[in-house]
């Protein structure tokens, strides 16, 4: 029963997951771009990441204000 049901459907499912996969993604964009643009946070540092990513570089975010968030 359950296996005839996704068969008979699985276009409109496919299309149900594509679409909320794209919603999402359009949403975390959204988020992110203006998360960056009120200052809640700087994701061009954390792209910046990969190039310095050495135990003796400077950190991201000071530890105080991630332990702070946490409590």
């Amino acid at each position: 029963m359950f296996v005839e049901f996704i068969s008979e459907y699985a276009g409109v499912l496919y299309t149900l997951g594509t679409l909320g996969l794209v919603v999402f993604l359009y949403g975390y964009a959204y988020h992110m771009y203006f998360a960056q643009k009120r200052g809640e946070r700087d994701y061009e540092k954390y792209a910046d990441l990969a190039l310095h990513d050495g135990l003796n570089d400077e950190l991201i975010e000071p530890r105080e204000a991630i332990q702070s968030k946490s409590k």
